[in-house]
């Protein structure tokens, strides 16, 4: 490329450093260049996908170029984007690829969505009922029947609708209460595409809807805050159809759109730290705000979250650095109160899912140390009702919790009984495993042993179901998967010595299948202990799959290609539709215990036959009697496993279990 050739389109300024934005027409199209001399060159499919995770927040890697919200790394160069910054960067880049689109080989209409949309995101609007006729009749000219919106108001759980395009029969609210599986699938996806609405098992509860409206797809996006959900927009087909990456790119910037008419960039939320003579009067109305939230969680039987934040060692310039950051977690219904010297609180007016307060502080974590690098972070968490039931319990239990993340060098405490009590078993690795074989049901050969956590009490042996709901409260899921993932690859080093070749089964969480350094993790993990990738099988529940269908696919696309095995564990308690289940990379589908029992067996022949239909192995579990052992095996299950076969046994006595197993 020549480098004269070069002409700027933008130039970004970034908390004082400039992110040139530049372009050269080739004969193979228009390339786009980040950062300068020194940055990286994209190709116009290159940069629809940094364009699409730069919309939706999730992270994206090239060869010279990583994207990890809020951070920007181009070549040696990194880059903090604030909203403002990212709005600009995704501005520039729709609108250059406009232009590559114009100037390609066998160019497309001059007039494409991203010019209209772009177009419309410059007018003012007095409200998002004025915008969406015109957003409509952009979608409508695409191809599609056209767009529905709901949003939330303060202090409700229901989507209630706020208008469609074109006009059609009255649209019904949407209720955690009516739809419960749907609003799970809400709360943890910011797009949700469907591409045959009447079989997609996440559209179920909604299918009287979409039946009514004469729908065959959606392509949803998903409104909400890092605090919770707020809204959700509809782009629809009449017919079946596959959405692809421009599809959902068009379907995060139409939302990106309404979302800017709805409410204000939250990095132009004007919070300064006050004058002393004020604090009483921003103490005094934070806590009346939680005297209120307070009252309405008791009235409906609701959870709250409230948050001490202390930084040690901020100069003002950095603490007001800090109050944008926490700002972004705000909904309308939140509140953010500065302390002086005590630093902040955070008040979550509702917090709808158990570890929903501990995935805001996480992710507020990550933006503080990363705006004030070095500084010491500690948050402090306390729950209502799980730790306190009145406005000073929740204070206290705060501030306590914030004070001891700090003498602990920062972090994230909860004062939830048994959380700090659970953190310091994983600190001080006072958990042990136990291993459960499984069996081929064909000779009866050892095929793997699942590994099942254990803590070890005063009142006797805590098994995973009696803490894992703790974990998930307190943020600690990621955490015991890793200490798990650590000992099991100690025992599979152990005996690979002695020719012992064992495959190890171990439970992980939707928590960690949505991280994107897992599979880097687990890549490190196996080559430090110099083990194949295959003495493992990662299993995995259908809701944790089922809730983000297209991100667990591909999670689980790079987990395969690593050369790791991939089981869906208990299946049939939300069945994957066929067609989804072909989707996903799997070798082992573990059946609900519920179907080894005699009275389900056809439906368990039924179920067999689908995970043989998309070549995966069929696990039958807990199997206890004779009896269902012989019966599932009669029905084609490859796989089995319960106390008829063996019991969990404790890691010294995994050596006879493998030996006996295997053979020597």
């Amino acid at each position: 490329m020549n480098e004269a050739s070069w002409k700027l389109f933008a130039p970004l300024s970034i908390e004082g450093a400039t992110l040139l934005i530049e372009h050269q027409d080739l004969p193979s199209g228009m390339a786009i260049r980040l950062g300068g001399a020194g940055g990286v060159v994209l190709k116009p499919q290159e940069a629809q996908e940094l364009l699409l995770n730069l919309l939706t927040g999730e992270s994206w890697v090239s060869s010279r170029l990583v994207w990890a919200a809020p951070r920007l790394h181009i070549g040696q160069r990194g880059y903090n984007l604030n909203e403002r910054a990212k709005l600009a960067l995704i501005e520039a880049l729709q609108a250059l690829l406009v232009e590559s689109q114009g100037t390609a080989i066998n160019p497309m209409p001059k007039e494409t969505w991203q010019r209209a949309l772009l177009e419309l995101s410059r007018q003012r609007f007095v409200g998002v009922e004025e915008a969406l006729p015109k957003l409509g009749e952009m979608l409508i000219g695409l191809g599609l029947k056209g767009l529905c919106l709901w949003l939330r108001e303060a202090n409700q759980t229901a989507l209630k609708p706020v208008g469609q395009y074109p006009e059609a029969a009255p649209l019904e609210a949407l209720s955690p209460e009516r739809q419960p599986v749907y609003f799970q699938v809400l709360e943890h996806n910011l797009l949700i595409a469907a591409e045959d609405a009447r079989q997609d098992a996440r559209m179920n509860e909604l299918r009287e809807i979409l039946l009514s409206r004469g729908l065959g797809a959606v392509l949803q996006v998903v409104l909400h805050s890092e605090g919770g959900l707020w809204g959700l927009l509809w782009l629809e087909s009449l017919q079946p159809r596959k959405w692809n990456p421009s599809d959902e790119t068009m379907a995060l910037a139409v939302a990106q759109v309404i979302e800017r008419i709805l409410r204000p960039l939250k990095d132009e939320l004007n919070i300064q730290a006050p004058e002393r003579r004020s604090l009483a009067v921003r103490r005094s109305e934070f806590e009346i705000n939680l005297a209120q939230a307070l009252s309405l969680a008791q009235r409906h039987g609701r959870s709250l979250a409230l948050m001490r934040i202390r930084v040690e060692g901020m100069n003002r310039a950095q603490t007001e650095q800090a109050a944008r950051e926490i700002a972004y977690t705000l909904r309308q219904s939140d509140s953010l109160a500065y302390l002086g010297e005590q630093g902040f609180a955070l008040l979550l007016s509702e917090v709808r899912f158990t570890a929903g307060a501990s995935r805001v502080a996480h992710r507020l974590l990550g933006r503080l140390r990363s705006a004030l690098s070095g500084l010491k972070v500690g948050i402090g968490i306390a729950m209502y009702p799980q730790d306190a039931t009145s406005a000073e319990g929740l204070w206290t239990q705060a501030e306590q919790a914030c004070a001891k993340a700090l003498e602990s060098g920062g972090g994230i405490r909860l004062l939830t009984p048994g959380a700090s009590e659970l953190q310091e078993a994983l600190n001080q690795n006072s958990l042990t495993l136990h291993f459960q074989p499984i069996y081929s049901l064909g000779d009866l050969e050892l095929a793997a042993v699942e590994a099942l956590a254990r803590w070890p009490k005063p009142k006797g042996l805590y098994q995973a179901g009696d803490f894992l709901p703790l974990a998930e409260q307190a943020g600690l899921l990621s955490a015991q998967d890793r200490w798990t993932l650590e000992k099991v690859l100690e025992q599979a080093a152990l005996w690979k010595p002695s020719g012992v070749n064992a495959r190890f089964s171990v439970n992980i969480s939707a928590e960690t299948l949505a991280d994107p350094n897992f599979p880097t993790l687990l890549r490190e993990m196996l080559s430090t202990k110099r083990l194949p990738a295959d003495t493992l099988i990662l299993e995995f529940k259908e809701e944790a799959i089922l809730s983000d269908l297209e991100t667990a696919s591909r999670s689980l696309e790079i987990l395969k290609h690593l050369g790791v095995d991939i089981a869906l564990d208990n299946f049939g308690t939300n069945p994957l539709p066929l067609t989804q289940l072909r989707r996903l990379p799997l070798d082992w589908i573990k059946l609900n215990p519920a179907l080894s029992t005699s009275e389900n067996a056809p439906l368990a022949k039924a179920a067999i036959e689908m995970v043989h239909a998309v070549g995966a192995k069929a696990v039958a579990k807990g199997l206890e009697e004779q009896s269902q052992l012989s019966r599932m095996k009669e029905l084609g299950a490859d796989l089995g496993q319960g106390h008829i076969l063996g019991w969990p046994v404790p890691a010294e006595d995994l050596g006879a279990l493998l030996v006996w197993g295997i053979g020597s």
